[in-house]
């Protein structure tokens, strides 16, 4: 009788301990869409004062190559020039199963885009007509495989404005993605801070740019660097050659701060 007991009792923490074992389900992953500006602004870009731009679809695409529609975006226009020097904004914010890799997103403008010049004049933005199907753009940093993450859009206006001999404004997006969470900033201020400045971070054969801002001490913030060394330029607006070069070390998981860089 004692070892039927013993083989009952066995039996239930046998039991017992492989319901405990089962795998429970992963959590889900939160995806935030953001929108952002490093714009490289030169020659007749720098009147602009407004770029509008209307975006009226996100999609994604995910390791599978399936493609989803981003339902609960809500279309609407922009003004990127107002995010710049590590200011965004949200586009929408999705839920995903846990360990879904997003690899490229893709926006669908409007009609709707402007630019407003210092003088006060507005022109619309015209979009050559192979673009407006829709601009991919390939998510360039690793995604996390849990937890919530961001995908930061760069909408690089210096890249994306033209203006033909008809004196027709044109635009030609020029894009890029990034996890922010897998990325780091490369930020600092300049002297003399009321001396705009380009400041250039170059990243192996590509060049990240912007315009640092005086209303905010001459900051500066660029975003979207994995590990390494960076070199960094600058050039004050009121001349055309640099002026300072500096070397950004950049780390995994906190920002490089250049403190005060004195370019004249």
């Amino acid at each position: 009788m004692k070892t039927v007991k013993f083989f009952i009792i066995l039996i239930g923490v046998v039991t017992l301990f492989a319901c405990n074992t089962t795998k429970t389900p992963s959590s889900p992953q939160s995806v935030s869409f953001l929108l952002t500006d490093a714009p490289a602004l030169q020659g007749f870009q720098l009147n602009f004062t407004k770029v509008n731009v209307q975006i009226t679809e996100i999609d994604y695409v995910t390791a599978d190559s399936s493609i989803t529609k981003v339902t609960s975006f809500v279309p609407g226009i922009y003004d990127l020039k107002s995010l710049m020097n590590g200011d965004s904004t949200l586009l929408s914010q999705i839920i995903l199963p846990n360990n879904t890799a997003i690899k490229q997103v893709r926006l669908v403008l409007g009609s709707d885009n402007t630019v407003t010049l210092a003088d006060g004049t507005t022109h619309a933005l015209t979009i050559p007509s192979g673009q407006q199907s829709g601009i991919k753009i390939n998510v360039d940093s690793t995604v996390p495989s849990s937890g919530d993450y961001s995908i930061m859009i760069d909408f690089n206006i210096g890249r994306s404005i033209f203006q033909n001999g008809n004196g027709v404004y044109l635009l030609k997006p020029v894009l890029r993605a990034f996890v922010v969470e897998a990325t780091s900033n490369i930020k600092g201020n300049i002297s003399p801070s009321d001396l705009p400045t380009k400041v250039f971070v170059i990243n192996g054969t590509d060049t990240i740019s912007t315009i640092s801002d005086t209303t905010k001490n001459n900051y500066f913030q660029l975003s979207g660097f994995t590990a390494g060394s960076y070199t960094v330029q600058f050039m004050p607006m009121d001349t055309t050659v640099v002026t300072k070069t500096a070397t950004a070390d950049v780390s995994f998981g906190s920002d490089t701060n250049l403190g005060t860089v004195v370019v004249k």
